[in-house]
């Protein structure tokens, strides 16, 4: 299903996605950042307090070994954890004091000794006060970055450490920062945002199914023959929003249907029984006494019976119940040329019958077909002027085309050409039926027709009934 995006607000998909973003965007909101913003989550912090939290952690682990056993902290100047943080902070530094033994790195007066616990610790007042323990930790020494120290004093085991200078967070601190607060969000806003993403797709899969049966709806639409109203939508199976549209439409279709069917009862009967009436008023005519008027008469008569038998034809193509069987079209072809070799000469035309293949089957009403490409021809003679050629020639891909040199058809009226009573401005006689009469035998045999002007000026008129077999 595809969506323009001008357009996108005002399909159904596009409003429910719309929705559903708001949706979420005010679920993660209440459910995710707020309480974010409100309540400090275990173990989430600021990624430069996470990277002061890995140096304390490095420091006190190698204090606390070197009290156990002297030398059991290994190598605090190739620590992994200190190396990283001096990588990003190049004024980081730090003091180590285990009992009488200092390890530092870093330029800078240890606030061990500005502080005066160096002094502290001469007095040795754990030893003056047995079971007493000396304890200080302070973070505010005013930089430069973060600043923390601690000093512990038991019984004689003296242990103190010191760091400043953090000023950036590492990468990894960052990273695990952003994962803590990843899991915090997910634990807050997960089972939302999951609920929110089935529901979606369950409405998603609920829409297209119903979209699906709307555009089937839709396809019969277009393929809905105007000359055959018969078949109507179907009402089962659709949405119940869109169940009273569909029931309108069918409305309106037998309706329309019915009103067709009154005009073409009208039209075959009117034509139907114009016949008989022209007919005894033509005998009647023949036993007049012989002269101008007579003759003008029977013309007038003539004419009149040929608009009616052109009517009727018209009118009982599409009704024709006559069963459609295998011919020959070259053979029906010839045949019209045949017919009107005599009439082409008389008007000082030459008729030529060109063909591709010498045999080209086709299933179809031989009577209509005979019909339409005499239509075809009658028009072309009666648009040729004295000397001219008029060409029908079968091709081998089954297309009969009909060419004249006469004065062409305009571009613009192209369109209108198959329309009942249309006339050209030309002084021919005629009702405008014959190209109607064409189409509606094109349509009857599901073929196809084509118009063109001529090189060198006419027209050719193309028609092709239904495919074939050349023989």
């Amino acid at each position: 299903m595809s969506v323009n995006l001008r357009t996108w607000h005002r399909s159904m998909f596009g409003q429910m996605t719309l929705i559903t973003i708001l949706f979420v965007g005010f679920g993660v909101y209440f459910f995710s950042l707020r309480p974010l913003l409100s309540v400090e989550p275990n173990g989430v912090a600021d990624p430069l307090e996470q990277t002061a939290a890995r140096a304390s952690d490095a420091l006190s682990r190698f204090a606390f070994a070197e009290g156990q056993a002297p030398g059991s902290g290994g190598d605090l100047a190739q620590d992994a954890v200190l190396a990283d943080i001096r990588a990003h902070n190049p004024r980081f530094r730090y003091f180590v004091r285990v009992g009488d033994r200092d390890f530092r790195q870093g330029e800078g007066t240890p606030f061990f000794v500005s502080l005066g616990f160096d002094r502290l610790e001469r007095q040795d007042l754990s030893r003056a006060y047995p079971g007493v323990c000396i304890n200080s930790t302070r973070n505010d020494l005013g930089g430069p970055g973060l600043v923390f120290l601690t000093y512990s004093d038991c019984g004689g085991r003296r242990t103190y450490y010191e760091y400043a200078g953090i000023e950036h967070a590492t990468t990894s601190a960052a990273a695990t920062s952003a994962q803590l607060y990843g899991k915090f969000i997910w634990s807050y806003g997960g089972l939302f945002l999951s609920t929110v993403g089935i529901a979606f797709v369950v409405f998603a899969v609920v829409l297209l199914v119903n979209v699906w049966r709307i555009r089937r709806v839709a396809a019969m639409a277009r393929d809905l023959d105007p000359d055959d109203l018969k078949g109507l939508f179907p009402e089962r199976g659709l949405p119940l929003e869109v169940v009273p549209l569909v029931s309108a439409l069918n409305q309106m279709i037998v309706r329309v249907d019915e009103a067709q069917r009154r005009q073409r009862f009208f039209l075959s009967a009117a034509a139907h029984e114009m016949r008989t009436p022209l007919t005894v008023l033509r005998t009647r005519l023949e036993i007049m006494d012989d002269g101008r008027l007579k003759d003008k008469l029977i013309a007038d008569v003539r004419r009149l019976t040929d608009l009616a038998n052109k009517l009727l034809t018209l009118m009982t193509i599409g009704e024709s119940r006559t069963a459609m069987r295998r011919c020959d079209l070259v053979t029906l072809a010839g045949r019209v040329v045949g017919e009107r070799e005599t009439v082409a000469r008389r008007r000082g035309l030459d008729l030529v019958f060109e063909r591709e293949v010498t045999r080209m089957e086709i299933v179809a009403d031989a009577g209509l077909v005979e019909t339409a490409i005499g239509n075809v021809v009658d028009n072309a003679l009666s648009f040729s002027a004295e000397g001219q050629r008029v060409t029908v020639r079968l091709d081998k891909d089954g297309w009969v085309r009909v060419r004249d040199h006469g004065p062409g058809i305009p571009k613009e009226r192209i369109k209108d050409l198959f329309e009942p009573f249309t006339r050209f401005s030309t002084g021919r006689s005629g009702y405008g039926l014959g190209l109607a009469i064409v189409k509606a035998v094109i349509e009857r045999h599901d073929g196809a027709v084509e118009v063109k002007a001529g090189e060198g000026g006419g027209a050719e008129v193309s028609l092709r009934f239904s495919p074939g077999t050349p023989g």
